[in-house]
């Protein structure tokens, strides 16, 4: 279990990091992240070559180098002493969210190119993509076989979490589209369905069903709620989708609008019901 903000292993399952406060944590147990020196060189020989001569500057700066010279000869500066590439398997995530959100989505799209990826789509589904490829290739993700997903909280989860909040939305809802994508890309687009009723003649829908539409699968449900009146309606709704899902239940937590004391309520809560629930912030 590590926080993928600041690199700590966790000691037990949490919803924020004790150190540093973020929400951005991957309690999978079973995870062992390592290092894949063949990604790291070739992710960080494409950043060296689309760095501009100021850009490898301010690098160098920011390693304690000197930033004078060629463009040459600050690449050959910036590879010599960088750490990206030896960098721990928990502290590369971040390093490399921070990395990748330089670049348009020309520059992404060579990268999906390079890494053998498809290039179609936005800027933010190249990101997530190329992040999601990383995840897999360092150990974090399995990969999951589109034409026969193994598809259970357990294989979903992982996903979830690693899944990158690329933009703050006015409302909930505008966060669907991207997440939708995301579990598209994975599980395959047929096994992914958005407001789907728990159950027939139940107007309650659940906002992202993941397998087969009329078996188990697994329930994701987005919540962002702007007050304590729409906080405690959230938490009166849990019992249908566990009566629907059991175990099989993620719900997604927006905290946009809470205070900390509301988020802790809200997970205190769904922890009694024994709900696992992923907090999602933009990441920085």
């Amino acid at each position: 279990m590590f926080c993928l903000s600041c690199g700590s292993k966790l000691a037990k399952p949490a919803s924020r990091c004790p150190a540093c406060s973020s929400f951005y944590i991957f309690t999978t147990p079973d995870v062992i992240p390592a290092e894949n020196p063949k990604l790291r060189e070739k992710l960080l020989r494409f950043y060296l070559a689309c760095a501009t001569s100021q850009e490898l500057s301010e690098w160098l700066q920011d390693i304690g180098q000197d930033p004078k010279g060629t463009a040459e000869e600050k690449r050959a500066r910036v590879r010599q002493h960088t750490k990206y590439l030896s960098m721990t398997p928990e502290t590369f995530p971040l390093q490399t969210i921070h990395y990748l959100s330089s670049y348009t989505g020309d520059h992404l799209y060579d990268l999906c190119q390079d890494l053998g990826l498809d290039g179609d789509g936005s800027k933010n589904t190249l990101f997530r993509r190329t992040y999601r490829e990383v995840g897999c290739r360092e150990g974090w993700l399995y990969p999951i076989s589109k034409a026969a997903p193994v598809i259970s909280k357990q294989t979903v989860l992982p996903f979830v979490q690693w899944y990158p909040v690329l933009k703050n939305y006015e409302y909930e809802k505008d966060y669907y589209k991207d997440f939708h994508e995301e579990m598209s890309e994975v599980f395959g687009l047929h096994n992914v369905h958005d407001q789907l009723a728990i159950a027939y003649g139940n107007t309650l829908k659940i906002d992202f069903h993941i397998g087969h539409p009329q078996q188990g699968g697994v329930g994701i449900e987005f919540k962002m709620p702007i007050n304590n009146s729409e906080l405690q309606r959230a938490l009166g709704q849990m019992d249908q989708y566990v009566s629907r899902y059991q175990a099989e239940l993620i719900i997604v937590i927006i905290p946009d609008f809470l205070s900390p004391a509301q988020v802790e309520l809200f997970l205190g809560e769904l922890g009694r019901k024994n709900i696992t629930a992923v907090v999602k912030t933009k990441v920085s």
